[in-house]
């Protein structure tokens, strides 16, 4: 799955939990479960590096926005986020290093669970279908809260 596509979906879940341990440790949790998606990985190194660029904008906006803050004051979308790109940041060795499937950590990049590997048009597809649910599922959130006054989870 794609780094951006792991940002993103992290911290439409973190936002809906609502709390940043479990956020995070969901986040972390929720990579396998994407990782299991169909998806289309890059052959080579340029649509990695564009990936994590984007990636990291996402991570930027969510860090940076005092919009974002007004609405999840526990910074629960952010840790989602973080939490869910973590496992990737294992595959950026390859940049600057020969790494062999086995030496990775994570199980779905070592070959203990199997990345399932489609066409680049059914990754697209599953990727933006992942993001509109999850994102959607936050949006509903954030109105059902707005509708009923409150403004930030408790705790």
């Amino acid at each position: 799955m794609h780094w951006t596509t792991h940002v993103v979906t992290g911290a439409a879940v973190g936002y809906i939990i609502g709390r940043p341990v479990p956020a995070a440790m969901v986040g972390f949790a929720s990579h396998i479960a994407l990782d299991t998606f169909p998806h289309d990985d890059p052959d080579n190194d340029i649509p990695y590096v564009v990936d994590s660029m984007i990636g990291l904008a996402c991570l930027g906006v969510l860090a940076g926005s005092r919009r974002l803050r007004r609405v999840d004051k526990h910074w629960s979308a952010l840790a989602g986020a973080v939490g869910a790109a973590a496992p990737d940041l294992e595959l950026l060795r390859k940049l600057v290093t020969t790494v062999h499937e086995e030496d990775y950590l994570y199980p779905t990049h070592n070959g203990t669970i199997p990345h399932r590997q489609t066409t680049s048009v059914i990754s697209f597809v599953t990727q933006a279908g992942l993001i509109a649910l999850t994102v959607g599922s936050a949006i509903l959130k954030w109105k059902l809260r707005r509708a009923s006054g409150t403004a930030a989870p408790a705790g």
